[in-house]
């Protein structure tokens, strides 16, 4: 009945499962047997020092993942705080509603991915409404020696809807007390009139995170008052806008400029995809730099006609004619 008022799938056995994946049984009892060998293991550099473990799924497990998520996952609804992963949604998701806020406290979740268990994804199935053994069925799938992998395409929506309890018991803490609250995977942002209201929190968020079986990563936890630069997520934050900053547009113009020492006929695949990058994801978080971008570009167009910036393709950035949006004008 509650698969049914969700709109989800109504699976209660394997037989069930291989039909509507339209995979065999037997094929979907050797992923959940053989698991462990269906995953090819590496790690990643993390910035800050140290090793990420990626485990990245075999084709066929990874299609099976993609038509949980797809199927079950994504029609169900993650707390309104939750601004990373989900459809629509960005950075600058997270970053807007801390603008105008004299104060931020960002907190950081250790070992995110690993930290939910193939318990808590078997809950997560079991409380939409599969029954106990399609519950284990369906997170046998989706975790990797009995954790949540990085490299799966059901991860990430997975671990927004585990962590909505998370997200609810903060916000029912926080918000009484005139604090925002978002969260972006494993980065949590507060915001306040002050420091001593943020900091005043931080012992009781503490303890509903660690009570929800995860644990803050005290070394990233950091708080910023009214006199230094706010940023979340990557943007910077003031009293009226989040967007990249002066800085980082200085970076992207010099990556821009670049181009121009190369001939239009030889400028470097790589180096070219590399800007478009920075200028996507700009026009993605910050349109009015996006706009001043496109004049920038154009400038040179015209300056260097048979340079590597001829080679940009630049109309997205223009906005045609798209209305002005304050949060995304360029912070400071």
């Amino acid at each position: 009945m509650r698969l049914h008022l969700l709109g989800l799938p109504s699976i209660s056995s394997l037989d069930e499962l291989s039909d509507a994946t339209h995979l065999s049984k037997s094929f979907i009892f050797r992923l959940i047997k053989y698991n462990n060998k269906f995953y090819r293991v590496y790690n990643l550099p993390k910035r800050n020092g140290g090793y990420r473990e990626i485990a990245q799924p075999s084709k066929e497990l990874k299609a099976l993942q993609a038509w949980i998520n797809r199927n079950i996952l994504d029609r169900l609804k993650v707390s309104p705080a939750c601004k990373g992963f989900e459809r629509n949604t960005s950075i600058l998701d997270n970053a807007i509603p801390h603008v105008g806020s004299n104060a931020i406290l960002i907190l950081d979740i250790e070992d995110f991915f690993p930290s939910i268990t193939v318990d808590k994804v078997c809950s997560l199935f079991k409380r939409i409404g599969y029954p106990p053994h399609v519950a284990a069925i369906l997170a046998k799938l989706c975790t990797f020696k009995g954790k949540l992998p990085q490299g799966s395409p059901a991860s990430p929506k997975i671990a927004n809807l585990v962590c909505l309890r998370l997200d609810l018991r903060i916000l029912g803490y926080v918000g009484k007390r005139g604090i925002g609250y978002t969260r972006y995977a494993d980065d949590l942002t507060f915001s306040g009139p002050s420091t001593s209201s943020l900091l005043k929190l931080l012992y009781i968020v503490k303890t509903i995170i660690n009570d929800e079986g995860f644990k803050v990563n005290d070394s990233k936890t950091r708080i910023v008052g009214p006199s230094r630069q706010h940023k979340v997520t990557g943007l910077i934050v003031n009293n009226s806008f989040a967007g990249i900053g002066r800085r980082q547009m200085r970076v992207i113009r010099s990556k821009v400029h670049h181009l121009c020492k190369y001939h239009a006929s030889k400028v470097p695949q790589k180096e070219l995809n590399h800007v478009m990058g920075w200028l996507a994801f700009v026009k993605g978080v910050d349109t009015k730099r996006s706009l001043t971008l496109y004049r920038y570009i154009q400038g040179l167009k015209e300056k260097y006609p048979n340079s590597g910036v001829q080679k940009l393709k630049i109309d997205f950035l223009s906005q045609q004619g798209a209305p002005p949006d304050r949060y995304s004008a360029g912070a400071s």
